[in-house]
Protein backbone atom coordinates (compact mmCIF):
# COMPACT_ATOMS: atom_id res chain seq x y z
CA UNK A 1 0.00 0.00 0.00
CA UNK A 2 2.76 2.48 0.95
CA UNK A 3 4.40 2.16 -2.49
CA UNK A 4 1.22 3.06 -4.42
CA UNK A 5 -0.06 5.80 -2.12
CA UNK A 6 0.46 9.37 -3.35
CA UNK A 7 2.26 11.74 -0.97
CA UNK A 8 2.11 15.52 -0.68
CA UNK A 9 4.38 18.32 0.62
CA UNK A 10 4.52 18.88 4.35
CA UNK A 11 3.50 22.54 3.99
CA UNK A 12 0.04 21.60 2.69
CA UNK A 13 -0.63 19.60 5.86
CA UNK A 14 0.67 22.38 8.10
CA UNK A 15 -2.04 24.66 6.70
CA UNK A 16 -4.69 22.01 7.42
CA UNK A 17 -3.42 21.58 10.99
CA UNK A 18 -3.50 25.34 11.59
CA UNK A 19 -7.06 25.53 10.28
CA UNK A 20 -8.13 22.69 12.61
CA UNK A 21 -6.57 24.44 15.62
CA UNK A 22 -8.34 27.70 14.75
CA UNK A 23 -11.65 25.80 14.60
CA UNK A 24 -11.01 24.43 18.09
CA UNK A 25 -10.21 27.93 19.38
CA UNK A 26 -13.50 29.14 17.94
CA UNK A 27 -15.48 26.39 19.69
CA UNK A 28 -14.15 23.33 21.48
CA UNK A 29 -17.70 22.41 22.53
CA UNK A 30 -20.26 21.83 19.79
CA UNK A 31 -23.63 20.18 19.33
CA UNK A 32 -23.37 17.19 17.01
CA UNK A 33 -26.50 16.28 15.04
CA UNK A 34 -26.56 12.71 13.75
CA UNK A 35 -28.75 9.64 13.32
CA UNK A 36 -28.67 6.96 16.00
CA UNK A 37 -28.62 3.20 15.43
CA UNK A 38 -32.38 3.31 14.86
CA UNK A 39 -31.81 5.87 12.07
CA UNK A 40 -33.61 8.51 14.11
CA UNK A 41 -32.37 12.11 14.52
CA UNK A 42 -30.28 12.62 17.65
CA UNK A 43 -27.96 15.28 19.08
CA UNK A 44 -25.09 15.28 21.58
CA UNK A 45 -22.97 17.98 23.17
CA UNK A 46 -19.29 17.09 22.69
CA UNK A 47 -16.14 18.75 24.06
CA UNK A 48 -12.73 18.13 22.50
CA UNK A 49 -10.08 18.34 25.22
CA UNK A 50 -6.81 17.47 23.44
CA UNK A 51 -5.34 17.15 19.96
CA UNK A 52 -2.13 15.35 19.01
CA UNK A 53 -0.47 15.09 15.63
CA UNK A 54 1.10 11.68 14.95
CA UNK A 55 2.49 9.69 12.05
CA UNK A 56 4.93 10.90 9.44
CA UNK A 57 4.09 14.58 9.97
CA UNK A 58 5.01 14.34 13.67
CA UNK A 59 8.32 12.74 12.72
CA UNK A 60 9.14 15.65 10.41
CA UNK A 61 8.66 13.97 7.03
CA UNK A 62 8.90 16.35 4.08
CA UNK A 63 6.26 14.38 2.13
CA UNK A 64 3.21 12.89 3.87
CA UNK A 65 0.30 10.73 2.82
CA UNK A 66 -2.14 11.98 5.48
CA UNK A 67 -2.38 14.31 8.42
CA UNK A 68 -2.82 11.78 11.24
CA UNK A 69 -4.51 13.22 14.31
CA UNK A 70 -5.56 11.82 17.69
CA UNK A 71 -8.52 13.51 19.42
CA UNK A 72 -9.50 13.16 23.06
CA UNK A 73 -13.06 14.20 23.82
CA UNK A 74 -15.85 13.84 26.35
CA UNK A 75 -19.61 13.67 26.03
CA UNK A 76 -21.13 16.63 27.89
CA UNK A 77 -24.69 15.59 27.09
CA UNK A 78 -26.23 12.76 25.08
CA UNK A 79 -24.51 9.70 23.67
CA UNK A 80 -21.45 9.07 21.48
CA UNK A 81 -22.10 10.29 17.92
CA UNK A 82 -20.52 8.69 14.88
CA UNK A 83 -16.86 9.72 14.37
CA UNK A 84 -17.56 11.15 10.91
CA UNK A 85 -20.42 13.37 12.11
CA UNK A 86 -18.25 14.64 14.96
CA UNK A 87 -15.20 15.55 12.86
CA UNK A 88 -17.32 17.07 10.10
CA UNK A 89 -19.13 19.34 12.59
CA UNK A 90 -15.91 20.47 14.27
CA UNK A 91 -13.56 20.72 11.29
CA UNK A 92 -15.50 20.48 8.06
CA UNK A 93 -13.93 18.15 5.49
CA UNK A 94 -10.23 18.99 5.02
CA UNK A 95 -8.83 16.53 2.51
CA UNK A 96 -6.46 13.80 3.72
CA UNK A 97 -6.98 14.48 7.44
CA UNK A 98 -7.30 11.20 9.30
CA UNK A 99 -8.73 11.16 12.82
CA UNK A 100 -8.33 8.65 15.65
CA UNK A 101 -10.02 8.93 19.04
CA UNK A 102 -8.44 8.39 22.44
CA UNK A 103 -4.82 9.11 23.33
CA UNK A 104 -1.56 8.27 21.52
CA UNK A 105 -1.12 5.33 23.91
CA UNK A 106 -4.61 3.92 23.34
CA UNK A 107 -6.73 5.01 20.40
CA UNK A 108 -9.05 3.69 17.73
CA UNK A 109 -5.99 3.26 15.47
CA UNK A 110 -5.12 0.10 17.39
CA UNK A 111 -1.41 1.04 17.59
CA UNK A 112 0.72 3.06 20.01
CA UNK A 113 2.00 6.32 18.50
CA UNK A 114 5.53 6.78 19.82
CA UNK A 115 6.27 10.20 18.29
CA UNK A 116 3.01 11.99 19.14
CA UNK A 117 3.17 15.76 19.59
CA UNK A 118 0.40 17.46 21.58
CA UNK A 119 -0.68 20.51 19.59
CA UNK A 120 -3.84 21.77 21.32
CA UNK A 121 -5.22 21.35 24.84
CA UNK A 122 -7.50 24.33 25.52
CA UNK A 123 -8.97 27.37 23.76
CA UNK A 124 -6.36 30.11 23.39
CA UNK A 125 -3.36 27.83 23.96
CA UNK A 126 -0.20 28.53 21.94
CA UNK A 127 -0.60 25.77 19.36
CA UNK A 128 1.83 27.37 16.92
CA UNK A 129 4.78 26.67 19.22
CA UNK A 130 4.44 22.84 19.17
CA UNK A 131 3.84 22.91 15.40
CA UNK A 132 7.04 24.92 14.91
CA UNK A 133 8.90 22.66 17.34
CA UNK A 134 8.73 19.73 14.90
CA UNK A 135 11.98 19.80 12.95
CA UNK A 136 11.63 18.81 9.29
CA UNK A 137 13.68 15.65 8.68
CA UNK A 138 14.51 14.61 5.10
CA UNK A 139 15.18 11.05 6.30
CA UNK A 140 11.81 10.66 8.04
CA UNK A 141 9.17 8.67 6.24
CA UNK A 142 6.11 6.63 6.82
CA UNK A 143 6.41 4.16 9.71
CA UNK A 144 6.10 0.58 8.52
CA UNK A 145 3.13 -1.37 9.84
CA UNK A 146 2.15 -4.99 9.53
CA UNK A 147 -0.97 -3.98 7.62
CA UNK A 148 1.14 -2.33 4.88
CA UNK A 149 0.95 -5.73 3.20
CA UNK A 150 -2.68 -4.89 2.37
CA UNK A 151 -2.67 -3.18 -1.04
CA UNK A 152 -5.32 -0.58 -0.16
CA UNK A 153 -5.34 2.20 2.44
CA UNK A 154 -7.36 1.60 5.59
CA UNK A 155 -9.45 4.69 4.73
CA UNK A 156 -10.55 3.03 1.50
CA UNK A 157 -11.98 0.05 3.38
CA UNK A 158 -14.84 -0.35 5.83
CA UNK A 159 -12.95 -2.62 8.22
CA UNK A 160 -11.58 -2.05 11.73
CA UNK A 161 -7.79 -2.13 12.32
CA UNK A 162 -8.15 -5.44 14.18
CA UNK A 163 -9.85 -6.99 11.16
CA UNK A 164 -7.09 -5.83 8.82
CA UNK A 165 -4.49 -7.30 11.17
CA UNK A 166 -6.42 -10.56 11.16
CA UNK A 167 -6.42 -10.68 7.34
CA UNK A 168 -2.65 -10.11 7.26
CA UNK A 169 -2.19 -13.02 9.70
CA UNK A 170 -4.45 -15.25 7.59
CA UNK A 171 -2.51 -14.39 4.44
CA UNK A 172 0.76 -15.13 6.21
CA UNK A 173 -0.62 -18.51 7.35
CA UNK A 174 -1.87 -19.38 3.86
CA UNK A 175 -5.56 -19.37 4.84
CA UNK A 176 -6.28 -16.68 2.26
CA UNK A 177 -4.32 -15.38 -0.73
CA UNK A 178 -4.68 -12.19 -2.71
CA UNK A 179 -3.71 -10.23 -5.80
CA UNK A 180 -3.93 -6.53 -6.51
CA UNK A 181 -4.87 -5.45 -10.01
CA UNK A 182 -4.20 -1.76 -10.58
CA UNK A 183 -6.84 0.22 -12.45
CA UNK A 184 -5.19 2.63 -14.87
CA UNK A 185 -6.80 5.60 -16.61
CA UNK A 186 -7.23 3.65 -19.85
CA UNK A 187 -9.13 0.92 -17.99
CA UNK A 188 -11.84 3.48 -17.19
CA UNK A 189 -12.40 4.37 -20.84
CA UNK A 190 -15.68 3.04 -22.31
CA UNK A 191 -15.41 -0.45 -23.77
CA UNK A 192 -15.94 -0.27 -27.58
CA UNK A 193 -19.54 -1.28 -28.27
CA UNK A 194 -18.51 -3.86 -30.88
CA UNK A 195 -16.41 -5.75 -28.32
CA UNK A 196 -18.92 -5.76 -25.44
CA UNK A 197 -20.04 -9.30 -24.67
CA UNK A 198 -23.75 -10.03 -24.38
CA UNK A 199 -23.39 -10.84 -20.68
CA UNK A 200 -21.76 -7.45 -20.02
CA UNK A 201 -24.57 -5.56 -21.72
CA UNK A 202 -26.66 -6.60 -18.73
CA UNK A 203 -24.24 -4.80 -16.40
CA UNK A 204 -24.24 -1.71 -18.62
CA UNK A 205 -28.05 -1.64 -18.56
CA UNK A 206 -28.23 -1.70 -14.75
CA UNK A 207 -25.32 0.74 -14.26
CA UNK A 208 -27.59 3.85 -14.19
CA UNK A 209 -29.08 2.52 -10.93
CA UNK A 210 -25.62 2.69 -9.32
CA UNK A 211 -23.99 5.80 -7.83
CA UNK A 212 -21.94 7.96 -10.20
CA UNK A 213 -18.62 6.89 -8.67
CA UNK A 214 -19.58 3.22 -9.06
CA UNK A 215 -20.74 3.82 -12.64
CA UNK A 216 -17.27 5.16 -13.44
CA UNK A 217 -15.83 1.73 -12.50
CA UNK A 218 -18.02 -0.25 -14.91
CA UNK A 219 -15.57 -0.30 -17.88
CA UNK A 220 -12.74 -1.43 -15.61
CA UNK A 221 -14.97 -4.09 -14.05
CA UNK A 222 -15.91 -5.47 -17.48
CA UNK A 223 -12.23 -5.76 -18.39
CA UNK A 224 -11.39 -7.29 -15.01
CA UNK A 225 -14.10 -9.96 -15.22
CA UNK A 226 -13.03 -10.92 -18.74
CA UNK A 227 -9.86 -12.13 -17.03
CA UNK A 228 -11.13 -13.39 -13.67
CA UNK A 229 -14.61 -14.73 -14.54
CA UNK A 230 -14.71 -15.44 -18.28
CA UNK A 231 -17.69 -17.86 -18.14
CA UNK A 232 -19.68 -16.26 -15.33
CA UNK A 233 -22.86 -14.26 -15.82
CA UNK A 234 -24.01 -11.17 -13.94
CA UNK A 235 -26.47 -12.24 -11.28
CA UNK A 236 -29.14 -9.58 -10.78
CA UNK A 237 -30.59 -11.38 -7.76
CA UNK A 238 -27.33 -10.99 -5.84
CA UNK A 239 -26.41 -7.49 -6.99
CA UNK A 240 -27.20 -3.99 -5.79
CA UNK A 241 -25.56 -0.57 -5.74
CA UNK A 242 -22.41 -1.57 -3.88
CA UNK A 243 -22.34 -5.32 -4.49
CA UNK A 244 -22.17 -7.23 -7.76
CA UNK A 245 -21.92 -10.92 -8.58
CA UNK A 246 -20.33 -12.34 -11.73
CA UNK A 247 -20.11 -16.11 -11.74
CA UNK A 248 -17.90 -17.18 -8.83
CA UNK A 249 -16.69 -13.63 -8.15
CA UNK A 250 -18.39 -11.29 -5.66
CA UNK A 251 -17.48 -7.61 -6.12
CA UNK A 252 -17.82 -4.97 -3.40
CA UNK A 253 -17.56 -1.33 -4.55
CA UNK A 254 -17.19 2.05 -2.87
CA UNK A 255 -15.73 1.66 0.60
CA UNK A 256 -15.77 -2.13 0.60
CA UNK A 257 -15.40 -4.72 3.31
CA UNK A 258 -14.82 -8.46 3.43
CA UNK A 259 -17.27 -10.66 5.39
CA UNK A 260 -15.80 -12.19 8.53
CA UNK A 261 -16.31 -15.69 7.14
CA UNK A 262 -16.00 -14.97 3.42
CA UNK A 263 -16.04 -18.54 2.13
CA UNK A 264 -17.43 -20.58 5.03
CA UNK A 265 -17.98 -23.84 3.10
CA UNK A 266 -19.58 -21.79 0.29
CA UNK A 267 -19.66 -23.83 -2.95
CA UNK A 268 -20.19 -20.96 -5.41
CA UNK A 269 -17.76 -18.22 -4.34
CA UNK A 270 -14.21 -18.51 -5.61
CA UNK A 271 -13.07 -14.98 -4.86
CA UNK A 272 -14.01 -11.50 -3.66
CA UNK A 273 -12.96 -8.33 -5.48
CA UNK A 274 -12.85 -5.23 -3.27
CA UNK A 275 -12.81 -2.13 -5.50
CA UNK A 276 -12.81 1.34 -3.87
CA UNK A 277 -14.04 4.33 -5.83
CA UNK A 278 -11.37 6.07 -7.87
CA UNK A 279 -9.46 8.73 -5.92
CA UNK A 280 -6.63 11.14 -6.67
CA UNK A 281 -4.57 9.66 -3.85
CA UNK A 282 -5.08 6.01 -4.71
CA UNK A 283 -4.18 3.23 -4.80
CA UNK A 284 -6.79 2.57 -7.47
CA UNK A 285 -7.46 -1.06 -8.22
CA UNK A 286 -9.11 -4.33 -7.27
CA UNK A 287 -8.01 -6.30 -4.21
CA UNK A 288 -8.87 -9.87 -5.16
CA UNK A 289 -9.06 -12.30 -2.24
CA UNK A 290 -9.43 -16.07 -2.51
CA UNK A 291 -8.78 -19.18 -0.45
CA UNK A 292 -5.11 -19.72 0.29
CA UNK A 293 -3.07 -22.93 -0.10
CA UNK A 294 -3.69 -23.91 3.53
CA UNK A 295 -7.43 -23.25 3.53
CA UNK A 296 -9.37 -26.42 4.49
CA UNK A 297 -11.62 -26.07 1.41
CA UNK A 298 -8.63 -26.13 -0.93
CA UNK A 299 -7.29 -29.26 0.76
CA UNK A 300 -10.69 -30.92 0.20
CA UNK A 301 -10.92 -29.67 -3.40
CA UNK A 302 -7.39 -30.73 -4.29
CA UNK A 303 -8.30 -34.42 -4.42
CA UNK A 304 -11.63 -34.11 -6.28
CA UNK A 305 -12.49 -33.85 -9.96
CA UNK A 306 -15.42 -34.21 -12.33
CA UNK A 307 -16.18 -34.45 -16.05
CA UNK A 308 -18.62 -32.12 -17.78
CA UNK A 309 -19.84 -31.26 -21.27
CA UNK A 310 -18.97 -27.97 -22.98
CA UNK A 311 -20.11 -26.26 -26.15
CA UNK A 312 -18.27 -23.31 -27.72
CA UNK A 313 -16.00 -22.73 -24.73
CA UNK A 314 -18.89 -22.71 -22.26
CA UNK A 315 -20.14 -25.54 -20.00
CA UNK A 316 -23.49 -27.02 -21.02
CA UNK A 317 -26.38 -26.14 -18.73
CA UNK A 318 -29.80 -27.77 -18.66
CA UNK A 319 -33.02 -25.80 -18.22
CA UNK A 320 -35.00 -28.21 -16.04
CA UNK A 321 -38.77 -27.85 -15.67
CA UNK A 322 -40.94 -30.05 -13.50
CA UNK A 323 -44.62 -30.06 -14.49
CA UNK A 324 -45.56 -29.31 -10.88
CA UNK A 325 -43.57 -26.04 -10.92
CA UNK A 326 -44.35 -22.68 -12.46
CA UNK A 327 -40.69 -21.91 -13.17
CA UNK A 328 -37.58 -23.69 -14.38
CA UNK A 329 -34.12 -24.07 -12.89
CA UNK A 330 -30.63 -24.38 -14.38
CA UNK A 331 -28.71 -27.59 -13.76
CA UNK A 332 -25.12 -28.57 -14.46
CA UNK A 333 -24.44 -32.27 -14.90
CA UNK A 334 -21.16 -33.55 -13.52
CA UNK A 335 -19.90 -37.04 -14.26
CA UNK A 336 -17.66 -39.32 -12.28
CA UNK A 337 -16.01 -40.82 -15.37
CA UNK A 338 -15.38 -40.01 -19.03
CA UNK A 339 -17.53 -43.00 -19.98
CA UNK A 340 -20.55 -41.49 -18.20
CA UNK A 341 -19.97 -38.18 -19.99
CA UNK A 342 -19.70 -39.95 -23.37
CA UNK A 343 -22.99 -41.75 -22.72
CA UNK A 344 -24.68 -38.45 -21.94
CA UNK A 345 -23.29 -36.90 -25.12
CA UNK A 346 -24.87 -39.70 -27.17
CA UNK A 347 -28.25 -39.00 -25.56
CA UNK A 348 -28.34 -35.38 -26.77
CA UNK A 349 -28.40 -36.32 -30.48
CA UNK A 350 -29.02 -32.71 -31.61
CA UNK A 351 -26.09 -32.35 -33.98
CA UNK A 352 -24.15 -30.02 -31.67
CA UNK A 353 -20.44 -30.73 -31.29
CA UNK A 354 -19.76 -31.20 -27.59
CA UNK A 355 -16.46 -31.50 -25.84
CA UNK A 356 -15.84 -33.56 -22.70
CA UNK A 357 -13.73 -31.72 -20.18
CA UNK A 358 -12.32 -32.46 -16.77
CA UNK A 359 -12.33 -29.97 -13.89
CA UNK A 360 -10.36 -30.37 -10.70
CA UNK A 361 -9.54 -28.42 -7.58
CA UNK A 362 -10.74 -24.78 -7.44
CA UNK A 363 -11.95 -25.02 -11.05
CA UNK A 364 -14.96 -26.89 -9.67
CA UNK A 365 -16.18 -23.81 -7.77
CA UNK A 366 -16.27 -21.81 -11.01
CA UNK A 367 -18.55 -24.48 -12.44
CA UNK A 368 -20.85 -24.61 -9.42
CA UNK A 369 -21.36 -20.83 -9.67
CA UNK A 370 -22.83 -21.06 -13.17
CA UNK A 371 -26.11 -22.74 -12.18
CA UNK A 372 -28.75 -23.18 -9.50
CA UNK A 373 -28.30 -26.93 -9.08
CA UNK A 374 -25.39 -29.35 -9.51
CA UNK A 375 -26.38 -32.89 -10.49
CA UNK A 376 -24.07 -35.82 -9.83
CA UNK A 377 -25.54 -39.17 -10.82
CA UNK A 378 -29.04 -39.24 -9.39
CA UNK A 379 -28.32 -36.61 -6.72
CA UNK A 380 -29.25 -32.94 -7.01
CA UNK A 381 -27.39 -30.34 -4.96
CA UNK A 382 -28.97 -26.85 -4.87
CA UNK A 383 -26.28 -24.17 -4.73
CA UNK A 384 -28.53 -21.08 -4.85
CA UNK A 385 -31.67 -20.06 -2.99
CA UNK A 386 -33.61 -20.48 -6.25
CA UNK A 387 -32.31 -24.03 -6.60
CA UNK A 388 -33.19 -24.81 -2.99
CA UNK A 389 -36.72 -23.48 -3.48
CA UNK A 390 -37.15 -25.55 -6.63
CA UNK A 391 -36.28 -28.82 -4.91
CA UNK A 392 -37.68 -27.70 -1.55
CA UNK A 393 -34.48 -28.28 0.40
CA UNK A 394 -31.61 -26.33 1.93
CA UNK A 395 -28.66 -25.19 -0.12
CA UNK A 396 -25.86 -27.75 -0.28
CA UNK A 397 -22.50 -27.03 1.31
CA UNK A 398 -19.21 -27.49 -0.45
CA UNK A 399 -18.60 -30.57 1.68
CA UNK A 400 -21.91 -32.11 0.55
CA UNK A 401 -20.97 -31.79 -3.11
CA UNK A 402 -17.36 -32.92 -2.77
CA UNK A 403 -18.44 -36.05 -0.91
CA UNK A 404 -20.36 -37.11 -4.03
CA UNK A 405 -17.45 -36.49 -6.43
CA UNK A 406 -14.72 -39.02 -7.22
CA UNK A 407 -11.19 -38.63 -5.98
CA UNK A 408 -8.36 -38.00 -8.42
CA UNK A 409 -6.59 -41.18 -9.42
Amino acid sequence: MAALEKRYPRESFTKKLERICRRLDEASIRTIAYKNFLKRPAASLIEITSLWVVGSYARGALMCGDLDLVLEYKVVDGTHPSPSSMTKTFFGTPQYARYYFGTPESSTAGVVFENAVQIWNSPGCDWRAPINSITPDPSAGRAERETDLIPLRAEQLYMAPERLQQLVAQERDGIIAWDFVEIAREDLEPVPSATVRERDRKLIRVAPMMGKKSQALVPAIIRLMARYSPFGNWDASESHRGRLRCGATVLHLGRPSLPYYPFDDEPTIEQFALIPHISAKGPNGAWIIRRGPNHPDLHALAIRHAFFLATAESPDKIQYRDHSKFWSTEILELFSSREEAEASTAEWDDGTAREIRNAKGPELISLFALVDVVEIGDQQFPVTNAGGAYFDRDKATLGDILAALPSLP
